[in-house]
């Protein structure tokens, strides 16, 4: 019979027994990434020692068989080494209950209400335990910056936006399982309509699609033709043609950076008076570019919102593990349910 498992894991343990050898996967909107994980002591960036990434629009009952063959994959690199994982977790794009189900995933409906844990430990006789993607990150965050940081927020910019929230040591779950679902705060009520079904949520604004939406503007408007070059037409610009642009100083993308930058504030501001945290930790693709992303948000933030500023000292960084943090904090959730101490 396979392992039970756990639904969640609430208390993030201050020490980990060492040399773990676990599974972690990444589930976006684009791409499944796999990581074989050697997990240490907290305070310290645990060693990726193999990967596995394939690309998964999320939306088709596939998503699931892709994430089993790429744990399958795993599993077979680390027998071969002489090893075999000790768990498996899995972060996941969307919202997941207390018992590790996906109810709702906007960016991701190929998920929703499949018993992905189940069908892992099914395959692998392994325990495997599945969160939502951005308490993943959170997860990394507070294990590499422990014992100094247990007041935390985790931003995913991505496909969508995500949230992980620590607070005294703990992940923030709420009643059902939701917390943490920030990209779905209503920030416009004027604004775009939602793939949840709202008008107006945050990541309408500040997702890497909403970089995109912004940049595509400035595009049709004549503000941005380096962008355009770059895209080749007006319809095939995404948000990475900014990025890419950045270091280069290109002054559209720079213009729709610091436009998109301020949404991103927006949202931060509202979460700062709302939970007070310490840390703020960026993640997602777009962490790549933490030095100018940092510096104007913190710009925006002192300009634009006084009052979640004034008086705290609330420090914003960049996800430690950048891209790939959300595997490996997904496969620091399967180490601590079997070893929680």
């Amino acid at each position: 019979m396979a392992p039970v498992g756990r639904g969640v894991v609430d208390c993030l343990p201050m020490s980990t027994a060492s040399s773990q050898l676990v599974i972690g996967v990444d589930v976006g909107g684009t791409k499944i990434l796999g990581a074989l994980v050697e997990v240490t002591g907290v305070g310290a960036l645990p060693d990726i020692l193999e990967r596995e990434q394939v690309a998964s629009s999320g939306e088709g009952g596939d998503v699931v068989d892709r994430i089993e063959s790429v744990v399958a994959r795993l599993v077979d690199t680390a027998v071969i080494e002489g090893r075999r994982p000790e768990a498996i977790g899995v972060g996941l794009a969307g919202f997941v209950d207390r018992r590790g189900v996906v109810r709702a995933a906007p960016n991701c409906p190929g998920l929703v209400g499949v018993d992905v844990a189940g069908r892992l430990r099914e395959r692998t006789g392994l325990p495997a335990i599945v969160d939502n993607d951005a308490n993943c990150v959170a997860v990394m965050a507070h294990h590499s910056m422990a014992p100094d940081c247990d007041e935390l927020v985790a931003i995913t910019l991505g496909t969508g936006i995500g949230g992980g929230i620590v607070l005294g040591g703990r992940l923030v779950r709420g009643a059902t399982g939701f917390a943490g679902e920030p990209g779905h705060m209503v920030i416009d009520p004027a604004g775009p309509t939602c793939p949840c079904g709202q008008v107006g949520c945050w990541e309408r604004f500040a997702s890497g699609h909403a970089l995109g939406r912004l940049a595509r503007v400035a595009v049709a408007e004549g503000r941005a033709p380096e962008v355009l070059a770059a895209a080749g037409s007006a319809d095939a610009v995404r948000g990475d043609h900014v990025t890419d642009l950045l270091a280069s100083g290109a002054p559209g993308a720079l213009e729709i950076f610091a436009e998109w930058v301020g949404h991103v504030a927006t949202g931060l501001a509202n979460l700062i008076l709302l939970l007070d945290p310490g840390v703020i930790v960026i993640g997602g693709g777009i962490s790549a570019h933490g030095e100018i992303l940092g510096d104007l948000l913190v710009r925006s933030l002192e300009e634009r919102f006084p009052a979640a500023v004034e008086g705290r000292d609330v420090q914003i960084v960049m996800t430690p593990g950048g891209p790939e943090a959300g595997a490996v904090g997904a496969a620091l959730l399967g180490a601590y349910q079997v070893r929680p101490g």
